[in-house]
């Protein structure tokens, strides 16, 4: 027992470690499936969320699209992985999503 109250802190700190790399990781290779197998399409900005972040002082924004799915069905996804890009309400956009899991998309590289 005495083992744990000397190292409580740091198992707690560590676990939350490994979950903050485990879902990290998990949204990564989400974005690299999404870039390998996802479908483009146009999409439009629907929403900005501003999220204000206490620890750090900043602040982040998760962007919103409206888009029309592979089924023919008006969906609106948050956008994976922005870069520090801002976007406006309107703005048009070309993205990927991934048929059948619309939990989130990517905005499609220019081809240019």
């Amino acid at each position: 027992m005495e083992f744990l109250e000397k190292y409580l802190y740091w198992i707690v700190g560590a676990l939350i470690v490994i979950v903050f790399v485990y879902q990290a990781s998990k949204a990564l290779r989400k974005a690299r499936k999404i870039d390998g197998e996802g479908v483009e399409t146009d999409a439009e900005v629907s929403r900005i969320e501003g999220h204000w972040d206490v620890d750090t002082a900043s602040s982040t924004y998760t962007t919103y699209v409206r888009y029309t799915d592979d089924r023919g069905r008006t969906r609106e996804s948050p956008m994976a992985l922005t870069s520090s890009v801002k976007y406006e309400k309107g703005e048009k956009l070309l993205i990927r999503f991934l048929p059948g899991d619309y939990e989130m998309v990517r905005q499609a590289e220019d081809k240019e």
